[in-house]
Parts: C-alpha cells; sequence; structure tokens
C-alpha cells in the first residue's frame, strides 16, 4: 500500500474509528433504546440514533473509499489499461450508500423494508416523469460504459444531423454528460442521450491507427497510369513525417468519372492528435501532392465548359514533347543559367526513362558518367553501413530535384544509392550531352561549379553554423575543386576557350 492510498483512506477510517470507540464507551445508550427498559431523556434518545446512523454512514464511507482506491483505481484500472469512468464508480457509491440507508431505516428505525421501498417507489415514478431526459442520460451513461465502444482518451466524433459534426478527445463521462476537448483546446459538453442516438467514430478503435481520405480530380487527357503515379508518389513522400505511417503504405484509386474530370481517393495511414490534427495531416499530404503535380507540369481539374473553334488546347506538360521537357529542365537550379537554345538542345538530347517500383537507379560504390533528373514518382537514396553492410535510408528524392551531378561532372563514382519507391520517370544526361554544352559555351561550367558546390556544403550541413563570408569562401574553394576536375574530366574541351 503507497503513501497517497493511505492518506485518502486515513479520513473515512478515522470516523469509522470514532463513531465505534464512541459506541463501545457508551453502550448503555444503544441498550436504552433497544430495549426501552428505563425512562430516559430525550437528548440521549437522539444521541443514541446520532451514533448508530453514524455508524453505518461513517462504514459505508469507508468501504466506498475502500473500493475506490483498490478495486476501481488499482485492478480495474491496471486491467484496463486505462481511468475508469467517474459514472461507473459514482453507480456503485450510490449502490453502497443505498444499502446503508436501507440498514439505518430497518435497524435503527425499525421500519419495515417493503414499505420503505414502497414509498421509494412512488416518488421515484414520480421524479421519473419529471426527469426523463436526465434518467436517459443515466442509463444511456450506462450503456456506454458496459458497452465501452470508446473510453476516456479516445478522440471520437460525433456526427450531427445538420451536418454539424463534433471532434473531440474524451476527458470524463459522468451522470449525464460526455464531455470532449476539442482540437482548439474548448470543452464540449454533450448529454449522454446524444451519443445513444448518433452515429459516432471512434478515431482510436480498434487502434491507434486510422485510415483517412483525400480527393483529387484530374483531366480526361492525363492517362491513369500516370496520374496514380503521381499521386502515389506526393501521398509516399509525406509518409513517416508528423504521425504519417509509411506501413500500411498508401494507395490510390479510381474512385468515379464527374463532368470535372476522374476522380481519385488516395488512401493514407496515420495515428491522428499524436503530432497533429487530421485536418493538419490532409492539408500536408495535399501539399506534397500538389508539388508533384505542379513539378510534372499537371494542374488539378476544375469545373469548365469548352467551345473549341480550334484544336483541343494542352492542359497538362508531356514528357515526350521537347518544348514541354525544356520547361521542366527550366526548373532545375543546375541549368537555370543556360540560354533558352542550350535548354532546348540539352532537353531534346537528354533520354527519358521509366524504372518501376523497387528498381535501383544507381548503385554507391559504382562508376558513373551521368546525372539523373526526377520528373515523376519518388525515390529513395541509401547508403551502406560500413560496420554490418547494411543499407541505411539517408533521404528521399522528390520531383524536380536531380541526383549523381558529381559522377557527371567529374567521373567521381557513386556516392549512395538510389531506388525507385515508386513508379518512376526519370530524364538521364550523360557525359556526352554536357560535353556538347561545354564544348560550345565553357563559360557556364564556372556557374555549375558552383551551384553544384553549394548544393553539396548544405547536403553535409557545412554551412549551417557559418558566417556569411565563409559559406562564400567555403562555395568558393569548393567549386575550383569542382571546377579543376571537370577539366580533367572533359580533356580537350576546356583547353579551346
Amino acid at each position: 500500500m503507497n503513501k497517497q492510498a493511505l492518506k485518502r483512506l486515513w479520513s473515512p477510517l478515522a470516523i469509522l474509528l470514532i463513531v465505534l470507540g464512541i459506541t463501545f464507551f457508551n453502550r448503555d445508550l444503544l441498550n436504552l433504546v433497544q430495549f426501552g427498559s428505563e425512562a430516559i431523556d430525550q437528548t440521549q434518545k437522539v444521541l443514541a440514533y446520532v451514533i448508530q446512523i453514524g455508524i453505518w454512514l461513517s462504514a459505508a464511507h469507508f468501504l466506498n473509499r475502500l473500493l475506490i482506491v483498490f478495486v476501481w483505481e488499482g485492478v480495474v484500472e491496471k486491467a484496463l489499461g486505462a481511468p475508469v469512468p467517474r459514472l461507473v464508480k459514482d453507480v456503485m457509491s450510490l449502490i453502497i450508500y443505498i444499502i446503508a440507508i436501507t440498514g439505518i431505516a430497518t435497524v435503527v428505525f425499525d421500519q419495515s423494508v417493503t414499505g420503505f421501498w414502497a414509498a421509494s417507489g412512488v416518488l421515484t415514478l414520480v421524479l421519473g416523469f419529471a426527469l426523463q431526459n436526465v434518467i436517459m442520460d443515466i442509463f444511456t451513461g450506462l450503456a456506454v460504459n458496459i458497452e465501452r465502444p470508446f473510453k476516456i482518451g479516445d478522440w471520437i466524433r460525433v456526427h450531427g444531423t445538420k451536418g454539424e459534426d463534433v471532434t473531440g478527445r474524451i476527458t470524463e463521462i459522468n451522470w449525464r454528460t460526455t464531455r470532449l476537448e476539442s482540437e482548439i483546446k474548448n470543452v464540449v459538453i454533450l448529454p449522454n442521450r446524444i451519443l445513444g442516438t448518433s452515429v459516432v467514430t471512434n478515431f482510436y478503435g480498434p487502434s491507434l491507427e486510422s485510415r483517412h481520405e483525400i480527393n483529387f480530380w484530374l483531366d480526361f487527357t492525363i492517362p491513369t497510369e500516370r496520374s496514380k503515379r503521381m499521386l502515389l508518389a506526393g501521398a509516399k513522400s509525406a509518409m513517416g513525417q508528423k504521425g504519417l505511417l509509411e506501413k500500411p503504405e498508401p494507395s490510390v484509386i479510381v474512385s468515379k468519372v464527374t463532368d470535372m474530370g476522374v476522380e481519385y481517393k488516395v488512401r493514407f495511414w496515420f495515428t491522428p492528435w499524436t503530432d497533429m490534427a487530421p485536418g493538419m495531416a490532409k492539408s500536408f499530404v495535399s501539399a506534397k501532392i500538389l508539388e508533384h503535380l505542379k513539378q510534372a507540369g499537371v494542374a488539378p481539374a476544375y469545373p469548365k465548359q469548352d467551345i473549341l473553334y480550334a484544336g483541343q488546347p494542352v492542359r497538362h506538360l508531356d514528357s515526350k514533347s521537347v518544348e514541354d521537357r525544356t520547361k521542366l529542365l527550366g526548373k532545375i537550379v543546375m541549368f537555370e543559367y543556360l540560354k533558352s537554345e542550350e535548354l532546348k538542345e540539352l532537353a531534346s538530347s537528354m533520354e527519358q526513362k521509366q524504372f518501376n517500383e523497387g528498381d535501383e537507379l544507381i548503385t554507391q560504390g559504382e562508376a558513373g558518367e551521368s546525372m539523373f533528373i526526377l520528373s515523376e514518382g519518388v525515390l529513395h537514396a541509401f547508403i551502406n553501413n560500413n560496420t554490418n553492410g547494411e543499407r541505411i535510408r539517408v533521404g528521399q528524392i522528390e520531383p524536380g530535384e536531380f541526383f549523381g551531378e558529381m559522377s557527371l561532372l567529374t567521373g567521381e563514382p557513386r556516392t549512395a544509392s538510389i531506388v525507385a519507391g515508386t513508379d518512376v520517370i526519370a530524364h538521364e544526361i550523360t557525359k556526352d550531352h554536357m560535353r556538347t554544352l561545354l564544348s560550345k559555351r565553357p563559360e557556364v561550367a564556372e556557374t555549375i561549379s558552383k551551384v553544384v558546390a553549394h548544393r553539396r556544403l548544405l547536403n553535409t550541413q557545412t554551412l549551417a553554423n557559418a558566417t556569411a563570408e565563409e559559406k562564400i569562401e567555403q562555395t568558393e574553394n569548393l567549386a575550383q575543386q569542382i571546377m579543376s576536375k571537370m577539366k580533367s574530366f572533359f580533356k580537350g574541351v576546356f583547353e579551346k576557350k
């Protein structure tokens, strides 16, 4: 027994011992009431009744406290792994005190139990008509505690009949009401009868993880395979953050076809309210998906009525078109300083490749002379653990990002393994493509070397605590090293300058 339990039991135990002590030292008073053998003073009679009533009530009080400390908050709470609802404890307390009152009526005042309960029944009937809603609340509360569709600490949504849903975490279930704490820290008090007649969604039943959905509409002209690839890649790129689960994996299904376009459902698994609420999670995943669509040159569908007097306008970028590939290439920071004709020439020569989920695009340690630009999908980066040789996931690559640039520019071995996390579309730029570009304008190599140097320093966190002057100096030094290696790798190109 811990000290806290002793403190809570001490008060009712002390009251009971005091009453029993008074009774022990004044036993004649009790005998006077029971046998009435002598004439006694009216005050002594009252005192005798008070003592006997005190014995019953103090014993009930002590028994109730004993039950709370050892049974409800001890055995039952440990077995359930959650606090025992207040209503259950209150009902048991009421039963104990009703038994005590019945004992007082029959033993102390020598009243018939039948008569006592008959009188109580008439009073209960009258009160029942007057307090119908209150009684319904009480019995609904009892049913909730017996069935346990939800418990204290669960997040639930009570679906309203007029579309006004109430969402919150259960903080208390008492006689008449259930208290919820909403997402904005307000207290919502619901009568128990509403819970008994409404549809209730328990986000924490049977487990903390739950599946959520986001609807997206894309144009009819976008192939279904491509649409699902982009949406799935966006959802997967958000997983592993802020309570969003990588397992089970997200999925995308075609829901239906509407006048606006094809409706897709993006499904993902989430542990709500551990790091953020479902609304914030959907916002986070939606933002990731929109970013993937933007990088792929695709906009969500919208309500429209088109009257076409010419060919149908282009609603999305096509990575097979040279013009569209030029636009995609122009978004890459490494090539943003190229002229439009240089971008177009590089876009027309780079090779588009498609990889299935699980395919390995490059392997750590292997020689390479090319870089990749990701257009659609998600890639995962792994490095080998020097201790046991196992692969460690160190990051992910999303549309609009590139990798392998050091191998392209300097011929260095691959520093990481890149694996497709979804089906992906990527464009490969080889040493021959870069040689053609540098042969026509060698001075662009200096700009590229600075961009690559800055990117590499950011990835290694070298610039995190550096001052502005130190950042410029470190970037310049690394850029010079990269430039030196490029001159050695592209022999004959810079000598013509």
